[in-house]
Parts: structure tokens; sequence; C-alpha cells
């Protein structure tokens, strides 16, 4: 039977969550989007798979209906997005090792349905491939620590205007910086306490001619894993927070952005992971709540994660 630890969450997840939104009398900037959707890893977020060749698919529903302006107040006027987003990730961990770590590198390619409605103005896309990733990285395996770094780089391949806000693209390249660590407390591995976090350097933004500030973001999960018969079931309690540390470079007030304006959230609630050994596939839902929102939107996301081994 194979253990626990070969049946980990990857890394990482990358999901393009949707281009900038541009409602310039909103609060929201065409830059107010990020190459990386905070919130769809936790418990054991920093723990690799063994050497394989793996499917991922994270699905994503979020609908919030008000968004936050600089101070943390409401924005006036009605809102309404409704998105889906599919992200098909394939990864393979190799034999290969340096310093100790086993070499792995993703693909990721993202699909996007959105709908946002801002006053009476109403914008949408349908199931539109989004900006397209590759991420290489080391991970570590000790008896009671998972480590792992990873570089990834974003490519605007997805199509991008700043007047639409529901573009599949951001228009801009991403280079990301990934580290972080999963504690085992326990020798049989059921409880576990991960924190992954991540930094995103970006280009500059076509339109708007705006370099969008250095990001943060911040993953974390505590679990406790059982075994009953052929399943291996994990609940947990999961979090995120997310800050821009850097203004963007240059103010656009055609677009709505002011440089200074830094997007802030946080993001807490839980996750239940499912793994059927003999078909060595498992599936993972998480439910995630905004709050502490500056810039941004404020509502619940729900992170359904399929994974297939080969």
């Amino acid at each position: 039977m194979l253990t626990n630890k070969q049946w980990m969450s990857g890394i990482v997840g990358c999901l393009m969550l949707l281009a900038g939104w541009c409602c310039p009398n909103s609060g929201w900037a065409a830059v107010s989007g990020s190459h990386y959707t905070w919130g769809i890893e936790a418990v054991q977020a920093a723990s690799v798979p063994p050497p394989g060749l793996y499917y991922r698919m994270y699905n994503i529903w979020y609908n919030p209906t008000e968004s936050r302006n600089n101070s943390g107040g409401l924005n006036p006027g009605k809102f309404n997005l409704n998105l889906f987003a599919s992200v098909q990730r394939l990864i393979h961990v190799t034999e290969t090792k340096i310093l100790g770590g086993n070499v792995f590198y993703s693909v990721i390619v993202p699909l996007i349905d959105a709908d946002l409605t801002v006053g009476n103005d109403n914008y949408s896309n349908s199931f539109t491939v989004g900006d397209l990733e590759f991420e290489p990285g080391l991970a570590w395996h000790l008896p009671q620590w998972d480590f792992a770094f990873t570089l990834a780089v974003d490519a605007p391949t997805g199509q991008f205007r700043a007047s639409e806000p529901t573009s599949p693209g951001m228009g801009y390249w991403t280079g990301r910086v990934s580290a972080g660590a999963t504690y085992y407390f326990d020798e049989q591995k059921t409880w576990s306490l991960s924190v992954l976090g991540r930094v995103l350097f970006n280009s500059t933004q076509k339109d708007t001619n705006v370099r969008p500030g250095t990001e943060f973001v911040a993953e974390y999960g505590l679990g406790k894993e059982f075994q009953v018969n052929n399943w291996m079931i994990r609940p947990g309690l999961a979090g995120a927070s997310y800050w821009q540390i850097a203004d963007d470079s240059n103010s656009n007030l055609a677009y709505g952005i002011i440089a200074d304006q830094h997007k802030r959230a946080q993001a807490a609630g839980a996750e239940l992971n499912i793994l059927y050994v003999p078909w060595a596939f498992q599936a993972n839902l998480r439910c995630l709540q905004d709050y502490a929102v500056d810039n941004g939107t404020n509502g619940t996301r729900i992170v359904l994660t399929l994974t297939k081994t080969f």
C-alpha cells in the first residue's frame, strides 16, 4: 500500500483568477488582478510528491458581490462577479537531485469563464485560455520535514485589453519565487503544519504602461490524516494572506490606477482531502472566506482539486 507521503499535494498550483478589472469610476484598476490566485493550496502546501508523473485539475468558483477601496470600505454601486476557472497542470517529479533535492517541473494551462457587472455595465468572457506558466523546482524530504523551492514564469499569452475587465490574460510577464516547509508532529506523519510563501515580480502591463508592484503571498494549513481501509482522509484548517509590498511603477488615472494604493487581503476556512489508494486518485475540497480586504473583492471562494498519478 502506498504511504501518505507518496500522495501529498503538489507544492503549487497556479490559477489565472481574472485579468485586471478596469472600472475607472468604481475604485478598480486595470492591475487589480494577479498571476497567482492565493488560497488554492493550504494543508501540506510545501510538500511535493515522490518521483512520477501527475495530472492535476484546479477548479475554482468565486462570486463576490462587493468590492473594497483603499481604506477597506465598500465601493458604492452595484458589483457582482461570477467566476469559474479550471487549470490543467502536468507535473513531472524526476529522480535527478540537486543539492539533495529532487528536480521537478510543471506546465500550467488556465481556462477562465467570467461575468462581471459594475453599476449598469456588464462584461463577460466565455471559457478562454489565459496566460501560460512554466515552473521548475526542488523538493526535499526529511524524517519530519518537507521543503520546497521553485521559480516560475507566467507569459502573457492570453488575450488582454485594458478596456475589457474580463480579459483572460493579464497583459504582462510575471516571475515568481516560492519557498516553504511542512512539519510533521508525529512519526506516522498524520499531523502536519505547512507554510508556503511566494514573491511575484511583474513587468509593465500592455495598454496601461504601468508595472504592477511586487506581491507577497503566504498559504498555510494544519491537517490530521486518518486511514479507513483503502481511503486516506485528511480534514484541515486553511488560510491565506496577500500583500502588495511595493508601489505600482506610476499612476494612470484613465484606468483608475493610483501607484501607492496597495492591494491586501486575508482568507480563512477549511478543507477536506480524500485519497482512494487503489485508483491513485485524490480530491481536495477547500472553502475560504475573504476578510480584511483593501482594493479588492470580498467573497467566498471554493476550490476543488483533482489529482491522478500515472
